[in-house]
C-alpha cells in the first residue's frame, strides 16, 4: 500500500505554482522554488519508496550531454574558471521534477494558466515602460527582467505556448485571447528580432496543425502590422531586410571567431566561460569580438564550449524530444484534448531553437528554466510511464 503524505504533496504543489508564477519576475525566487521542489520530490520518493515509478524520459540524451559538459570542463583552457559554470546543469533537473511531480492533467493545465497569467502581467508592465519612454529602439522594453533579450525570450516561448492553448484546446476562458494579445504586442516593443522570428515560426507551426489555410494570411498580417507599427519598429525591420544591419555583421564576425576557436578545440571544446580568455589569442579585424561577449548562437556557443561531443549530445536531446512528441501526436486522434499540450510544447521548443540561431538563449537561466518546464508538460499529467 502506497504511503500517503498529504502535507508533503501540498508543499510540492506550492513550489510548482511559485515556480511558474515567479518565472517572469524573479530568477532568485524561481531558482529557490525549483531547488526546494526538487528536494521535496527526492524526499517524498525516498519516504514512499517509489523510485521504480519515477518517469525518466529523455534520460539518455540528457545524461550524455551532462557527461560531455563534465569532460569539457575537465579539459578546459582554464579548469578552475570553467568549473563554476557546471551549476547550470542543475537546470535540467527542472524537467524531471515537473515530469514526476505533475501527475494530474488538471494540475498541469493550472500551471500552464498561471504561467500565461504571469507573462501577461509582465507584459502590462512592459506597456507601462513603453508609455513612459516611448516605443523606440533606445527604449527597448525590459519588462520585469534586467535585459530586454531575456524578457523577449520568455515572452516568445510563453506566447507560443499560449497560442497552442487557444487554437487547439479552444478554451472557454475568453480572457486568454487578451493575454495572447498583451504578450504579442509587448514582444514587439522589445525590438528583439530573433524573438520575433522564433515567435513567428512557432505560430506558423501551430497554424499548420490547426488550420493550414490560415498560414496564407500570415504575410498579410505582417504587412498590416508593419503599416500600423511605430517608426522604430519599421526601421528595425527595414534594416534587417536591406542587409545593412550592423548587428548581423557583428554576429558573422563572432561566428567566424567561434569557428577559429572550434578548429583548435574541436573534440571537447575550450570549456565553459573560457571563450573570452581564448579569443584574445585570435585576430579580431572588426573589433566586434572584444566589444561583444558570447557567440550569439546556441550551436556555435556550445561547439566552442563543449566541442563535438557536447554539440552532438545537445542535438541528440532535440532529436529524441521531437521524435517522442511526434510519436505521441501520431498515436492520438486529432480531436484529442491532449493535442494542445503536445503541439504547444513542440512549437515553443521550435521557437526557442529558431531564436537560438541569433542569440545564445540557452545560456540565459531565466529562459532555460522556462524551456525545461515547457518541455516537460507533454510527459507530465495522467499517463503511463514512458521513457526514451
Amino acid at each position: 500500500m502506497k504511503q500517503s503524505l498529504p502535507a508533503l504533496d501540498k508543499m510540492l504543489t506550492a513550489t510548482l505554482f511559485v515556480f511558474v508564477a515567479s518565472s517572469m519576475f524573479s530568477i532568485s525566487v524561481t531558482q529557490i522554488a525549483s531547488g526546494l521542489g526538487g528536494l521535496l520530490w527526492i524526499i517524498r520518493t525516498y519516504l514512499t519508496n517509489t523510485w521504480s515509478e519515477q518517469r525518466w524520459p529523455l534520460r539518455v540524451p540528457f545524461l550524455l550531454f551532462i557527461l560531455a559538459c563534465l569532460i569539457a570542463v575537465g579539459n578546459a583552457y582554464d579548469v578552475s574558471y570553467s568549473f563554476e559554470s557546471l551549476k547550470k546543469l542543475l537546470e535540467i533537473l527542472i524537467f524531471f521534477w515537473v515530469v514526476n511531480c505533475v501527475r494530474e492533467n488538471r494540475l498541469r493545465d493550472s500551471l500552464s494558466l498561471v504561467l500565461i497569467i504571469s507573462a501577461s502581467l509582465a507584459g502590462l508592465l512592459g506597456f507601462y515602460q513603453a508609455w513612459e519612454g516611448g516605443v523606440t529602439f533606445l527604449n527597448r522594453v525590459e519588462g520585469t527582467m534586467s535585459v530586454y533579450m531575456t524578457f523577449a525570450g520568455l515572452l516568445m516561448m510563453v506566447g507560443v505556448h499560449a497560442w497552442g492553448r487557444v487554437l487547439i484546446r479552444k478554451p472557454t476562458q475568453s480572457w486568454l485571447w487578451i493575454s495572447v494579445g498583451i504578450i504579442s504586442i509587448c514582444l514587439i516593443f522589445t525590438f528583439t528580432r530573433q524573438a520575433w522570428l522564433g515567435y513567428l515560426i512557432g505560430l506558423m507551426l501551430l497554424l499548420y496543425f490547426w488550420k493550414k489555410i490560415y498560414i496564407l494570411f500570415i504575410p498579410m498580417l505582417i504587412a498590416v502590422l508593419i503599416m500600423i507599427s511605430p517608426y522604430g519598429v519599421k526601421h528595425r525591420l527595414s534594416d534587417m531586410i536591406s542587409g545593412k544591419d550592423e548587428t548581423f555583421a557583428m554576429r558573422k564576425a563572432l561566428w567566424q571567431g567561434g569557428w577559429n576557436v572550434f578548429k583548435d578545440y574541436s573534440l571537447t571544446g575550450c570549456g565553459f566561460r573560457c571563450m573570452d580568455l581564448v579569443l584574445t589569442q585570435y585576430p579580431d579585424p572588426t573589433g566586434y569580438i572584444k566589444r561583444f561577449r558570447g557567440m550569439h548562437n546556441n550551436f556555435v556557443q556550445l561547439a566552442v564550449d563543449t566541442g563535438v561531443l557536447g554539440l552532438s549530445a545537445w542535438l541528440g536531446i532535440w532529436i529524441c524530444f521531437f521524435r517522442s512528441l511526434y510519436q505521441r501526436i501520431s498515436a492520438q486522434e486529432e480531436t484529442s484534448p491532449e493535442q494542445w499540450v503536445l503541439w504547444g510544447s513542440f512549437a515553443s521548443a521550435i521557437a526557442f531553437l529558431a531564436g537560438g540561431f541569433f542569440e545564445s538563449n540557452y545560456y540565459d537561466s531565466e529562459v532555460a528554466m522556462v524551456l525545461f518546464f515547457l518541455m516537460a508538460l507533454p510527459f507530465s499529467g495522467s499517463q503511463s510511464k514512458k521513457s526514451i
